[in-house]
């Protein structure tokens, strides 16, 4: 089976949970027998590194390459399709994949889909959602651009009154364009069963629409003997967050909630935030964000961002983890790195997140509610049985070679009802 991966951004430039999903896959294909596999990035021509349908191979290697786009952020319509397929074709005439599978499709523009259909007719197409892009101008976040209350449909008008400037028919036209084109696919695929749900609600259903985990890479996944080496504080009071610090991620709360407990007199905790990209946000933000801090500094450190391979050391610094996301989530790999770590989670009661830990290692508190997560983060202070209840609930992690397993069945089964 010949199989080609395409993703919007290369790992050594990008980092994120849909690039780190496709290369893992891409080199379980490529070290598994029987299977040949090549990953496409798409590099955007902003960078002034490849113009538009560029395509080179990757210093060092004949199976990456990297291909020049761009596309519009309203209908994801790519901005000169014809230099696309001149770069395309030559590598789908190289290649002849029997698979395409699609871990992203921005950049690239989703009308990428039916080029890649002409191109290779006899190529069958899968995509992943990793987010809720498809559905939600506002960054794929369901979140309303007033006030960041929860969306929980997405529909023409009620987006339109998030954009003003796009009519109802504007946002209808959105739908039906984005929709078309995935449901002419030949498989949808989700890392949790709630963004599934979300998409069929929202009217994007498919009748091969999948839910498979994200993988963790095997070094990454949870050691056998870690629960008898693993070490916790004697107070079970130091608590640590993963990921951006940005809105969504829920920072601002977390800080709020920190401070609540502060207040009121609880202070045998520590925080510690491991995160980047704060300087990249919008400057009311960052403002709010170092008003908040300067308030709970000596309880809550920034720590700065982090590499994959420091995971495991920083999450044995730590016997919480939380995640006070104020956005559904799908599913962020930070819960099975915590969970491969033996570390219970804190999460929001919303979206992928609710999904993964509830029952299953984990706690939830009433999304957006600092007072909710300042309550949950007093009850978890010293509690062994709590914690070592939740432990007791944690399950090994999907590994990458078993999510590759899952997605090859799904190929074998497409390429079986083609013949």
């Amino acid at each position: 089976m010949k199989i080609l991966y395409l993703i919007h951004g290369h790992e050594s430039f990008s980092v994120g949970g849909a690039e780190n999903a496709a290369f893992s896959l891409f080199r379980e294909a490529v070290a598994s027998d029987g299977h040949d596999a090549w990953i496409l990035a798409a590099v955007h021509t902003s960078r002034g590194v490849l113009s538009h349908g560029e395509l080179r191979s990757v210093e060092g290697s004949d199976r990456e390459y990297l291909i020049g786009t761009a596309c519009d952020w309203f209908r994801f319509s790519n901005a000169h399709i014809p230099s696309l397929r001149r770069g395309l074709q030559r590598l789908l005439e190289h290649i002849q994949p029997d698979i395409i599978h699609l871990q992203h499709y921005s950049h690239f523009g989703i009308d990428v889909i039916p080029l890649l259909q002409t191109l290779s007719p006899n190529s069958r197409i899968v995509v992943t959602l990793h987010e809720y892009l498809a559905l939600c101008m506002h960054n794929g976040q369901m979140v309303k651009t007033s006030q960041q209350k929860l969306c929980e449909k997405a529909s023409p008008l009620a987006c339109s009154l998030c954009y003003p400037e796009r009519s109802a028919q504007d946002m209808f036209l959105r739908h039906h364009y984005i929709s078309t084109i995935l449901k002419s696919c030949d498989a949808l695929v989700s890392p949790s069963q709630f963004l599934i749900d979300r998409y069929r609600s929202c009217g994007i259903n498919h009748r091969l629409f999948v839910m498979i985990e994200n993988g963790l890479p095997c070094d990454v996944g949870m050691d056998s003997s870690l629960h008898q080496r693993r070490s916790y504080s004697t107070d079970l009071n130091r608590f640590a967050f993963f990921g951006q610090l940005n809105l969504y991620k829920g920072i601002l709360l977390l800080l709020k909630a920190a401070y609540m407990l502060q207040e009121s007199g609880v202070s045998n905790f520590m925080i510690q935030l491991h995160g980047a990209n704060l300087e990249h946000q919008p400057q009311d933000f960052q403002d709010e964000f170092h008003h908040l801090h300067e308030r709970v500094r000596d309880r809550v450190l920034l720590r700065g961002s982090y590499r994959q391979p420091e995971i495991k050391a920083l999450m044995a610094d730590a016997d919480w983890m939380i995640i006070p996301s104020i956005w559904w989530e799908n599913s962020p790999v930070v819960i099975q790195e915590a969970f491969a770590n033996q570390l219970p989670i804190i999460g929001s009661d919303i979206g992928g997140t609710a999904e993964k830990i509830n029952d299953r290692g984990g706690i939830t508190f009433t999304a957006q509610s600092e007072a909710s997560l300042a309550s949950r983060i007093e009850r978890c202070i010293g509690n062994r049985e709590l914690h070592q209840g939740l432990v007791d609930q944690i399950s090994p992690p999907l590994l990458a070679k078993d999510c590759f397993q899952a997605h090859l069945g799904l190929y074998a089964n497409l390429l079986q009802h083609i013949a």
